[in-house]
């Protein structure tokens, strides 16, 4: 399994007073002052949501396998007269 480390926008945290990105280690907007979300947000605000492609938790849905090859085509029929 590979590791994805978070890009950039990811670390961030953003602003919910200005929507001004700031590094993770403030508490502090840098730009209005407002205090920041607990955690890196990332680009979206989802501070709760796993990364895209983060493994699933227990009782969690199966992603779907891959398709099925399809059957050997049927011989042709004989011809009638």
């Amino acid at each position: 399994m590979c590791f994805r480390p978070p890009s950039f926008d990811e670390m961030m945290k953003k602003c919910p007073s200005c929507g001004s990105f700031n590094p993770p280690e403030l508490t502090k907007c840098k730009k209005c002052g407002a205090d920041l979300p607990e955690g890196a947000a990332g680009a979206a605000g989802d501070a709760g949501m796993p990364a895209p492609g983060a493994p699933k938790g227990p009782g969690a849905p199966q992603a779907p396998g891959a398709p099925k090859a399809p059957g050997a085509p049927k011989p042709p029929a004989p011809p009638t007269a």
